[in-house]
């Protein structure tokens, strides 16, 4: 009993060990693609140029047919890698196909635009588009990849809002499109399973949407991509299902078989980063996020890159910190070590170089901090998400604020209890009416910068003589403050005071005494502040 016991925990022993060995070895075979990434994207551009090259030679010979056709392969071959180049092929389609009058091939180009439109977020857009194509004049495989279109964008706008008075309507038109596409093909065939374990997917029937994309990968060939879809979405549901270790599988494999296809199109490699960084595996998760972020800018789809906007700033804080961590370490053993010269020469040498990398890293966060303020000014016509975003930052920041205050008095406290040798200097440092300055000062620019005509606007609404004048780079006075909060739909007046550090009387107090100044009645004008648009 006692061997077969030791053998069973060296076998146990064994399995731990290969597993893990598995997990390293996948996601070692994920950095090897990620190193040949650029030689695939090569492959790709050879294609798309003796593609182009036929399409030039054909227009001197004024076949349209043919050029429409090449039109619709170079659309095939950058709709999941380049959005603006995608989307000029398909509206050259479109004009091509209204030259021959081919109603299947204008409702065709019609299509590819909605997914497009669909891919950058424009889910309206979408939809109008798609309410204008006559699914008959379809063939039939371009009418299964409409259905496909039209179900996909009702389950985005559902996933989008997450409201549940809406979300019923848009998953069941979704589902009676899938439907539609389901009757046009056989039972068992390729696409029929990909459309029906999409079905399963949506409506979480886990078990079997798991045989039925796992029937796709025993018994079809499949395309990278179609490969990558396959593998991404039973990653998906072993998470729903609490499968850790094979969620975790399926989206490494989906994320390399995205690279061999060079889509830039996919989240598969942000996925990958998020759980990384929860992991705490710190470094990866950069690599992989900043690859993810290249990749939805070289998509050039604005709503790509606000998916990843929101995860990128922390797992690069995380990752500046693990390196300065690790400097702080290596400066201890240097001054523990500092009577051995040689070993001071080495450390200082070690030291030296992690603070090239650290340099680096703040430059990246530079950067990237950059890009987020371009990404907000071409983002103009997004309201809504401005909006959201912006009150989602005033918040953050005003917590971190809240968190130094308590760091403060605790530190007050240590004092207290003359345990000063470790904490003097630091107080010293504090100094949180600057940051909250600094904060309103952030504030005031970014919405200004939303709202140009904001105090303009807010002049109408007020007396001749009370009408508020800034000078350049000036901050908002408290009051005005307080209704740009209001117009990012913060009404909450205990809301706002914790924002601004004041008391609820406060407000109470500046709001009273600016709706004294108003030329409309007081309850109108939270209203007329509310119609003020942005640029």
């Amino acid at each position: 009993m006692k061997y077969k016991f030791l053998l069973l925990f060296f076998f146990s022993f064994v399995f731990i060990a290969n597993a893990n060995e598995s997990d390293d070895s996948l996601y070692m075979k994920l950095d090897t693609l990620l190193e040949q990434k650029q030689t695939f994207i090569q492959q790709k551009q050879k294609r798309i140029a003796l593609l182009n090259q036929q399409l030039k030679d054909s227009e001197h010979k004024k076949e349209i047919q043919f050029q429409y056709q090449t039109c619709s392969t170079l659309f095939e071959e950058y709709k999941s890698f380049q959005y603006d180049s995608a989307y000029k092929y398909t509206d050259r389609m479109l004009v091509l196909a209204y030259k021959l009058n081919d109603a299947a091939k204008i409702n065709t180009a019609k299509s590819n635009v909605s997914f497009l439109l669909l891919s950058a977020g424009m889910f309206k857009e979408a939809l109008d588009t798609l309410t204008t194509i006559n699914a008959l004049a379809l063939p039939v495989p371009e009418r299964i990849n409409f259905y496909k279109v039209f179900a996909r964008t009702y389950f985005d706008l559902s996933d989008f809002f997450q409201n549940q008075q809406y979300n019923r309507a848009y998953n069941s038109a979704g589902d009676e499109h899938l439907k539609k596409a389901l009757a046009l093909l056989k039972t068992g065939e390729k696409e029929y399973l990909f459309i029906k374990g999409w079905q399963y997917m949506r409506v979480r029937n886990i078990e079997l949407a798991i045989k039925t994309f796992e029937k796709l990968l025993l018994y079809y060939t499949l395309s990278d991509h179609e490969y990558a879809i396959v593998t991404s979405s039973l990653s998906f549901m072993f998470m729903l299902d609490g499968n850790v270790a094979k969620h975790e599988e399926f989206l490494v494999k989906a994320a390399m078989a995205d690279i061999r296809a060079s889509v830039t199109e996919t989240v598969a490699l942000r996925n990958i980063a998020e759980i990384l960084y929860n992991e705490e595996q710190f470094e990866r998760s950069y690599r992989y996020i900043k690859i993810a972020n290249d990749d939805a800018y070289a998509y050039g789809a604005k709503f790509r890159q606000v998916q990843i906007a929101h995860l990128l700033p922390m797992i690069e804080a995380a990752n500046m910190i693990e390196v300065e961590s690790k400097q702080r370490n290596l400066i201890m053993v240097a001054l523990v070590a500092s009577l051995i010269s040689v070993l001071i020469f080495i450390l200082y040498f070690i030291v030296y170089r992690n603070n090239i990398k650290l340099k680096l890293a703040k430059a990246s966060i530079v950067e990237s901090h950059q890009r987020l303020q371009e990404l907000n000014n071409v983002l103009l016509d997004a309201n809504k998400i401005k909006e959201e975003y912006i009150g989602h930052f005033f918040k953050t920041i005003s917590e971190y604020i809240d968190k130094l205050d308590k760091l403060k008095n605790s530190i007050d406290r240590k004092i207290t209890q003359k345990r000063t040798d470790q904490i003097q200097d630091i107080i010293k440092q504090i100094n949180l009416k600057a940051e909250r300055e600094e904060l309103y000062g952030s504030f005031d620019q970014i919405f200004l910068k939303i709202f140009p005509d904001f105090v303009t606007k807010f002049n109408t609404f007020i007396n001749e003589n009370e009408k508020y004048v800034l000078e350049e780079n000036a901050p908002l006075p408290p009051e005005l403050r307080i209704f740009a909060l209001i117009r990012l739909g913060i009404s909450d007046n205990e809301k706002i005071a914790q924002f601004l550090g004041y008391s609820i009387n406060t407000i109470y107090t500046y709001k009273t005494r600016l709706k004294n100044k108003t030329i409309i009645p007081n309850e109108k004008l939270e209203a007329r502040v509310m119609e003020i648009k942005a640029n």
